[in-house]
């Protein structure tokens, strides 16, 4: 009897011992992650002057390839759904 309760109190010793290791980690792990919030950098803006000049209006005679007419239609789709509303065209620019 005497060795069950022997085996049974370094069993639990080594447990215990072995959980409070596991939170300590996880928590090291959680204080590393929180900190990458404070060190990653920011991206700087750059505040200038936009051209604001008045264009023409986009006409689907612009369009000047299958890819471009494309792009448009799924421009248009994705921007559609995006707001629930009726979707206008303005103009297409390759980048």
């Amino acid at each position: 009897m005497m060795i069950l309760l022997s085996t049974l109190s370094e069993g639990l010793y080594v447990s215990i011992f072995s959980i409070v290791i596991v939170f300590a980690l996880l928590s090291f792990i959680a204080l590393a992650v929180q900190s990458l919030k404070y060190i990653q950098q920011k991206p700087k803006v750059i505040q200038g002057k936009k051209d604001m000049s008045p264009t023409k209006p986009f006409d689907i005679s612009d369009i000047k390839d299958d890819d471009m007419m494309v792009a448009a239609l799924i421009a248009s789709i994705d921007y559609h759904e995006e707001i629930n509303e009726d979707v206008h065209v303005i103009s297409i620019k390759e980048i």
